[in-house]
């Protein structure tokens, strides 16, 4: 199915406002807060309903189960980037945790059915 550009709109909004909304807790309560509210399941959430809504029920099931892999995923980009971000830098940070990011996944996608 090819989206329209009424949809791609509307998604584009919706992820940008969750963006901007993260970041303006950020700014108030600082950090770790903008950070809760960027990882929350509101936002995965909102995906999964939009997928709903552009595509059915199963096709949302179905990208329910791509979410668990990218959460586990996440965890260890997170965990790769507290620590190598403050030793190594912003680039190297974000180069190592996505490639840790990118082997979780590679072995979560061996894993699961």
């Amino acid at each position: 199915m090819k989206p329209s550009v009424k949809n791609v709109v509307f998604d584009f909004l919706f992820g940008g406002l969750l963006v901007a909304g993260a970041l303006f807790v950020a700014s108030l309560l600082g950090p770790t807060a903008g950070g809760v509210l960027a990882g929350a399941p509101i936002r995965t959430g909102g995906v999964i309903f939009l997928q709903y809504l552009h595509q059915g029920l199963d096709s949302a099931a179905e990208m329910t189960r791509g979410v668990v892999m990218a959460m586990i995923s996440n965890v260890f980009f997170a965990i790769t980037i507290y620590f190598v971000l403050p030793r190594f830098g912003i680039v190297a940070g974000f180069l190592a945790a996505g490639v840790v990011f990118l082997s979780a996944v590679v072995v979560l996608s061996c894993l699961m059915p």
